[in-house]
């Protein structure tokens, strides 16, 4: 095919590109814009309409929309530069917070929108070619357009592209700046000492600012009036009784779900544990749906075109309606955990017990709605600070002593001997009664702040920690009893073609996963602070996962307190969470796989070392170690290597070597360095080798790599022993082997599996040599388990009148 005739079919080319284009579900709009013509076909005239392809970059991201993006971060900078008060200092850099991360937010957004703009303009680019030499043809006029008109819009593309980069930058570096002046806030909020309550200065302040405070107070009730004034008004009234009353079916829907849906649960899953904790599981979500609609339809019928509302009240219901979903999963627990049939309680308890605790749920329902109640006084109400913190101390009395509602029972029951053992009632009476005495001494010594973030915090995780125990009880559960390859659901996969060995694996291996998940959540929720923020708790997810952001602004060594206890209980924990996955792979994992000790052994010291590893560079990290900082400890230690640390450095090495390939494996039987014995730990620097008098060898792992070494169970025949024999030609042989035979397969310790066997292997001096070969259970020490055999031969013998000799120069050979 011709250039020509190639130019000629560009512009149909490009027509039947745009039509495809305008057909797929993209979110590329449809018109190129009035500046821009379209293609055409060669014979058509240079004034024929031209027909559009895609839409005007202007029109996805616009001119007006950079400049806004632009004004906006430039107001949050000059924003964060106004002197607040203390009062309005924590929520003004919250809001800056939440304005900036919009901000970031619509940047990528926008990003993401425009980057298919470029490559399609690219394409058709592509799709023209260059233009013609000197010496090639012309080509018609409307394709010269098309091309000039692609490349502006491609350079328009390519400077939005800029500014948005631009704009992503400084609102990813601003978000970052405002979370640590919003952290540092909060540090100095904490540790802010106001006068104690028992004084008169608290009171005689509180009593001066109470007129501000009556105003507040008195402009909000009187709106509150007004709103519902008009909500029960006229034609609206209906609207709002009508809300109020499919609130009311839909609470009393979800009161009366407990049975249908325990029902269900009983009919599809197996009987056991799962029961309960499915049930449980399915109640709280169908209360955490319920209470939050239920709240959203009452406050939507009285907000609906409703003029008497302001923005104060409007602000109250939003953060109370934030505590409505938590309060219906708390009384949810209280009617699922504390239920007045035993069988469908997550955890055994007495039922007297459960009948005292009954309120305790309903309690701290309530203690939540305050709380949000709480969160708008703080940061919305405009009362004054030392009002603020009357509220908030008097709300930490009145909460704190519900932590010893729990601990009391349980201690009441084991006293009776009815519940759980003693050492666990004290423990949390104890901790329960720390952290209440700590709170009241934190508010009346003026630490207010201190005391109710103590509380919020405890009852975030309270409600958090028990949400992900179920979830991580119920992914347990499912495991063990209906996706293994003997479950329900296992069964249906094994005949589908799936081994069961890999479903018992998957059974066992993915709800591990999801309580590592859990974990990970639980501690986000720890670390984001008291106000159970969803961004928040996302932010930390993400930090975990992705790691931190950009360059830290100093690189050098720093100590501090937080630091110091950190690395302290970083080694602690490590210690208990690597001896959790260690059991977990020896009780849970490797039952359901073909590994024998030796690959199970690597395993687990492969797992150990590199969380180790991990545990020091989270600790490094933490006190501000880089590998810049690094540098002259690596230089050392290469001088160190060069000239005293070769030996430890090939031993290490050749241990990962051992680990690895696995020439040799715990319970093999070896010959190194003249000495014959059992491998029983391999580590990283040196391997244990138990010899025949029980007695322990250290071989340096180095020598299994560079000298020779006699593996004798590699021929996969694990505790295969032998018994050599000598009988004089007297003796009938055919009758000394079938007793050979017999006896071996009659001793105790020899595995019936492997039929013993007996054979004439010489024959010398007028005597013959007969072998008898067996294999002892797994387990067992093989030279004990010979010794009996040999017991059992020497009596069997004499049983049978049989002569023998056992020549001292014949050793025998273990396997």
């Amino acid at each position: 095919m011709s250039k020509t005739m190639l130019r000629a079919l560009l512009p149909a080319v490009i027509f039947l590109w745009g039509g495809l284009l305008s057909a797929l579900p993209l979110s590329v709009p449809q018109a190129f814009g009035a500046d821009t013509p379209p293609p055409a076909a060669a014979s058509a005239a240079d004034d024929q309409p031209l027909t559009p392809l895609i839409s005007d970059i202007s029109l996805a991201v616009s001119d007006d929309t950079l400049a806004k993006i632009g004004s906006e971060i430039h107001a949050i900078y000059q924003d964060s530069l106004k002197p607040y008060s203390k009062t309005d200092n924590a929520a003004a850099f919250a809001s800056l917070l939440k304005r900036a991360t919009a901000v970031s937010s619509q940047t990528d957004a926008l990003a993401a929108k425009i980057k298919p703009y470029e490559s399609v303009y690219q394409n058709f680019l592509d799709v023209l070619g260059k233009p013609p030499g000197k010496d090639d043809p012309a080509e018609p006029a409307a394709i010269t357009a098309q091309r000039k008109a692609l490349t502006a819009k491609q350079r328009d593309i390519s400077n939005r592209i800029t500014r948005l980069k631009l704009y992503q930058v400084e609102a990813q570096q601003l978000v970052g700046e405002l979370r640590q002046h919003g952290t540092a806030i909060q540090q100095a909020t904490l540790t802010q000492r106001f006068p104690s309550p028992l004084g008169v200065t608290f009171w005689s302040q509180l009593s001066s600012e109470s007129a501000a405070t009556s105003s507040s107070a008195n402009d909000l009730m009187q709106e509150t009036r007004a709103v519902l004034a008009q909500a029960f008004t006229g034609r609206h009234a209906l609207i709002t009784l009508g809300a109020f009353l499919l609130s009311g079916l839909l609470l009393t829907a979800y009161f009366f779900c407990h049975k249908p849906v325990r029902i269900l649960v009983a009919r599809i899953l197996p009987t056991g544990r799962i029961r309960p904790i499915a049930a449980t599981v399915l109640c709280a979500v169908l209360s955490i749906v319920a209470w939050a609609f239920a709240f959203r339809l009452a406050w939507e019928g009285i907000a609906l075109d409703n003029p008497a509302l302001g923005e104060d009240l409007d602000n109250l219901a939003e953060m109370v309606a934030a505590q409505v979903p938590l309060c219906g999963f708390v009384v949810e627990l209280g009617i699922s955990l504390l239920s007045r049939k035993a069988e469908w309680r997550v955890f055994p308890m007495p039922d007297r017990v459960a009948h005292h605790l009954r309120l305790f749920p309903i309690w701290f329902a309530v203690a939540l709605i305050i709380r949000g109640i709480l969160r708008y006084v703080d940061t919305q109400s405009g009362l004054s600070i030392l009002h603020v913190q009357f509220f908030d101390g008097l709300y930490t009395l009145a909460v704190s002593p519900l932590l010893f509602a729990i601990p009391r029972q349980l201690r009441l029951s084991a006293e009776e001997g009815t519940g759980a053992p003693p050492t666990v009632a004290p423990l949390l009476r104890t901790l329960a009664m720390t952290v209440c005495i700590v709170c009241w001494l934190a508010v009346l010594s003026g630490y207010i702040p201190l005391a109710y973030t103590i509380i919020s915090w405890i009852s975030v995780m309270a409600i958090t920690l028990t949400g992900l125990l179920l979830i991580s009880l119920l992914a347990t559960a499912l495991g063990s009893s209906v996706f293994p390859s003997e479950g329900p659901i296992g069964h249906h996969l094994v005949q589908l073609g799936l081994p069961a060995r890999l479903v018992d694996q998957a059974s066992v291996v993915i709800p591990g996963l999801i309580s590592v998940f859990l974990l990970i959540l639980a501690s986000s929720v720890a670390t984001a602070g008291a106000d159970f923020d969803p961004a928040q708790v996302g932010n930390r997810i993400l930090y975990i996962f992705r790691g931190q952001s950009g360059k830290p602004a100093d690189d050098s060594f720093s100590i501090s307190l937080d630091t110091l206890l950190l690395c302290a209980i970083l080694p602690v924990i490590g210690h208990y969470a690597i001896k959790i996955v260690k059991t977990w792979f020896l009780q849970r994992f490797f039952p359901t796989t073909r590994l024998n000790i030796g690959a199970q052994s690597s395993i687990l010291n492969v797992i150990t070392y590199a969380a180790w590893i991990l545990i020091g560079l989270s600790m490094a990290s933490a006190l501000g170690v880089t590998m810049k900082s690094m540098t002259w400890v690596v230089s050392a230690l290469s001088v160190g290597i060069g000239f005293g640390l070769q030996s430890i450095v090939q031993n290490f090495v050749s241990g990962i070597i051992l680990m690895a390939e696995r020439p040799v494996s715990i319970g093999d039987v070896v010959d190194i360095a003249g000495a014959h014995g059992e491998v029983a730990r391999i580590s990283v620097r040196s391997t244990n080798i138990k010899l025949a008098d029980g007695s322990t060898m250290i071989v340096p792992n180095s020598q299994f790599i560079t000298s020779a070494v006699r593996n004798a169970t590699r021929a996969e025949k694990p505790g295969v022993f032998t018994t050599v024999l000598q009988l004089p030609f007297s003796s009938d042989l055919q009758k000394a082997m079938q007793v050979v035979v017999e006896t071996l397969a009659a001793s105790e310790n020899v595995d019936p599996q492997l039929v013993p066997t007996a054979s004439i292997t010489s024959i010398t001096d007028g005597s013959a040599l007969l072998t008898g070969t067996a294999r002892a259970r797994q387990g067992l020490d093989v030279a004990k388990v010979r010794s009996e055999a040999l017991f059992d031969l020497w009596q069997a013998f004499q049983q049978h009148d049989i002569p023998i000799t056992v020549p001292n120069s014949v050793a025998s050979s273990q396997a």
